[in-house]
């Protein structure tokens, strides 16, 4: 289930997202920060980087900007870390990787939507930067969603531009970020949200955890159904077992007289009952775990949803057409099966049905011998 909590991080190659609640602005006019993506400064990056689970980390400035022409979101990144540089470097499709002051890059929707090839100009307010290259759509898994793609410099400088922003946070011109990624240790296993907010109880922190406990309900649910149906198949199966036992010896109990009747003991005659028995649990048998894989490869087809929090994938509310970018990353359940555990399975289920055969066929004791004339 862990890979599985882990897929909506595949797309930018880190275990956890960090940012810190912000506030809402009276206006949404120029640069404006997302209210999950509030300040982080370069001390508290600092704190964060020196977590003894932490093997790398990278950071950035998300904003959305608003103007007369229209919407724009973008991510300023730090050319010196390599997380965010090396996935923009892997999914450019046009142009060249340059990311100087007056360069920017930008996904190919945000190009065919506004008309914009590499050469073309790109104004962002006062400033105009010159687009480089094209990189895929949806190039992180909708994780920090940008359309445009600057150095971090240029991006601190806009968004210091800001008086809204100015108004809730009070930067006073410093360096700030507000996204930071961190790439988990392999070896380590304890909680990176709990770790996280140990330091700061404001940082949102998103990691395998976030979407693990989503999972869990799913699973739980399907697991529940399961084994449900699984009881409901095992009682009727013994009850039409028995029942077919029952009926055959029934229906069978003239031959058993003449059987007794010819010298057959009562112990040779169950003998004989419980041979042709053991053809039928076998196939019974067989045809269970023919079902069991069956059920297991329907079961591994059914696919889980997990829902990407708004916060790390923030559009604006208000613009539908923005907004309505799909979340939603699905998977097929992680099925795998036990081969002691089907042993072990097959052995209760043959030793039951033995069981009902040895309570049935005691009532071949109470069939006597008895001569019919023809």
């Amino acid at each position: 289930m862990n890979a599985i909590a882990t897929l909506p991080f595949k797309a930018i190659g880190v275990d956890a997202v960090v940012q810190k609640t912000g506030q809402i602005p009276e206006q949404m006019v120029g640069a404006i920060y997302p209210h999950s993506n509030g300040p982080i400064y370069p001390e508290e990056v600092k704190t964060l980087s020196k977590l003894g689970f932490v093997e790398k980390t990278d950071s950035g400035l998300y904003f959305w900007y608003f103007d007369q022409s229209y919407f724009k979101d973008v991510f300023g990144v730090q050319l010196d870390n390599t997380l965010f540089s090396d996935i923009l470097k892997n999914n450019l499709e046009a142009g060249d990787y340059v990311l100087d002051k007056k360069s920017v890059l930008i996904t190919k929707d945000f190009a065919q939507k506004n008309s914009l090839s590499t050469g073309n100009s790109l104004k962002i307010g006062q400033n105009v930067f010159t687009v480089s290259g094209v990189l895929r759509s949806n190039l992180t898994g909708n994780i920090i969603p940008a359309a445009i793609y600057m150095n971090y410099d240029s991006a601190l400088q806009i968004a210091q531009q800001s008086t809204e922003m100015e108004k809730l946070f009070h930067t006073d011109n410093k360096s700030f970020v507000n996204v930071v990624l961190l790439k988990i240790k392999p070896q380590w296993k304890g909680d990176v949200q709990k770790a996280v907010n140990s330091i700061n109880k404001d940082y949102l922190v998103f990691s395998e955890k976030t979407f693990s406990s989503k999972l869990i309900d799913q699973i739980k649910l399907i697991s529940s159904f399961g084994q449900i149906a699984f009881l409901i198949l095992g009682i009727l199966l013994l009850i039409a077992y028995g029942f077919l036992v029952f009926y055959s010896i029934k229906t069978r109990e003239r031959e058993i007289a003449i059987l007794r009747m010819i010298g057959w003991s009562a112990k040779k005659v169950q003998k004989q009952f419980l041979s042709e028995s053991f053809v039928l649990v076998t196939f019974a048998l067989l045809l269970g775990n023919v079902f069991v894989y069956l059920g297991i490869y329907i079961i591994s087809r059914i696919k889980i949803i997990m829902e990407i929090p708004w916060e790390i994938s923030a559009k604006p509310h208000f613009l539908p057409q923005e907004n309505s970018i799909n979340r939603a990353v699905t998977s097929n359940i992680p099925v795998s099966h036990d081969w002691l555990v089907l042993l072990l399975c097959s052995l209760a289920f043959i030793t039951v049905l033995v069981a009902i055969n040895y309570l049935l066929f005691k009532r071949i004791k109470n069939i006597k011998p008895e001569l019919r004339n023809g």
